[in-house]
């Protein structure tokens, strides 16, 4: 089975961990701090707060600007429904965008519309939580514009894209604050885990004490992170070019193959971040779109009864129930949950896996357009 996605695992993750063991401390301690100082070096920000999810970074950022009861936070639709979860369950209500088609982005063209007709509909809008959706670089210098306008704070949802550079900075490092997710997906894991960074001191402040119980003297969680997990992310953070690297290599393959074909769209930015020698994106998943006439979901059951994993790319959170019926339609955003394709992306992958996904889709879709994958070779596929 060619595997959706998997950790870059060897022996130096299981020493680290064995050390952490020996040691007899495997909560929150040295490896945090060091892990912490790394990631905080390694994106240019004066600040890092490890804690144990993506998503439990989001809540503490929401929670440290004093998101309350009927503030509203502008959230692109197309992105995993953390941020608009964590908006529902303090009382706030997600204000959905649409998203791109090119990109997969927030639509920064709808975005002042949004903001008015919020404001308008006497909604006290606190907040915008930009994705960089699979690593890809949303049009931040126009969410900023926009946030300084309408006097909005910005924390960007980084989840995908460490190793992301915009203009030579790191994703991430641009709003108050930005958050990543170490889950076994990432570009990194740490198993699970996530990190807020940020320039402000006291932002940083208010989050360390909302990561542990409010140090006792406000209300507070916890969200800390073991030295466990930590030590494992120092190892892989210090693979992190060498995983980029790889990565790349896998996608220059999948273009190869699929670049111009019919029935298949690929991300408008992927050639260029995969062939610039500075890559603007650390394209954590590889999404195709599919044509509307291509049943989406009829592909990823055959692609898996050929031993290759696909799947849905990501969810459209105003269609999900809680949201349905209170949030605005989001055409683009829906298109791109019917119709998007993740297909197998990970360091541990060789060009012939990329090239055998590839040629399969391609197979599947219009069969007497793949010259390359034999009947044959189907049939032996299916019968391993």
């Amino acid at each position: 089975m060619i595997s959706l996605a998997k950790p870059f695992f060897d022996e130096k993750e299981k020493e680290a961990v064995g050390r952490v063991l020996d040691s007899g401390w495997i909560m929150q301690g040295k490896r945090v701090a060091d892990f912490e100082t790394s990631i905080a070096e390694k994106c240019g920000s004066r600040h890092c707060i490890a804690v144990t999810s993506g998503t439990a970074a989001l809540h503490i950022c929401l929670m440290a600007l004093g998101i309350k009861q009927g503030d509203g936070i502008i959230i692109p639709s197309f992105a995993w429904p953390a941020a608009a979860n964590i908006a529902h369950l303090l009382g706030a209500k997600p204000i959905f965008v649409d998203s791109k088609t090119s990109d997969y982005n927030l639509n920064v063209d709808l975005l002042e519309k949004i903001i008015e007709q919020s404001i308008s509909d006497g909604i006290r809008v606190k907040a915008i939580v930009p994705v960089h959706q699979f690593g890809a670089p949303c049009d931040i210098s126009k969410v900023l514009e926009f946030a300084a306008k309408y006097n909005l704070k910005v924390i960007e949802d980084s989840a995908c894209a460490l190793g992301t550079k915009i203009n030579g900075q790191q994703a991430g490092t641009f709003g108050v604050a930005g958050i990543f997710s170490f889950h076994p997906r990432k570009i990194i894991t740490t198993a699970e885990g996530g990190a807020i960074i940020t320039d402000s001191s006291d932002f940083a402040e208010k989050c360390r004490a909302l990561r542990n119980h409010g140090n006792l003297v406000s209300a507070g969680l916890n969200y800390r992170m073991t030295d466990i997990q930590a030590a494992i992310g120092l190892v892989q953070l210090g693979k992190l070019k060498t995983i980029l690297s790889k990565r790349k290599y896998i996608i220059e393959t999948y273009l190869e193959i699929l670049d111009g074909q019919d029935g298949i769209t690929l991300p408008e930015y992927l050639s260029n971040s995969v062939r610039s020698e500075n890559a603007a994106s650390a394209v954590q998943t590889l999404m195709v779109l599919l044509d509307k006439d291509i049943d989406r979901d009829k592909i990823i059951a055959r692609m898996a009864e050929l031993k290759i994993e696909t799947n849905t790319g990501s969810p459209a959170a105003h269609q999900l129930p809680i949201f349905a019926k209170t949030s605005d339609t989001c055409p683009a955003a829906s298109e791109l949950q019917k119709q998007g394709l993740a297909l197998p992306l990970h360091a541990a992958m060789t060009k012939d896996d990329a090239r055998k996904v590839a040629e399969t889709l391609l197979d599947l879709i219009y069969p007497d357009t793949c010259e390359e994958l034999q009947t044959a070779e189907l049939e032996t596929c299916l019968a391993e």
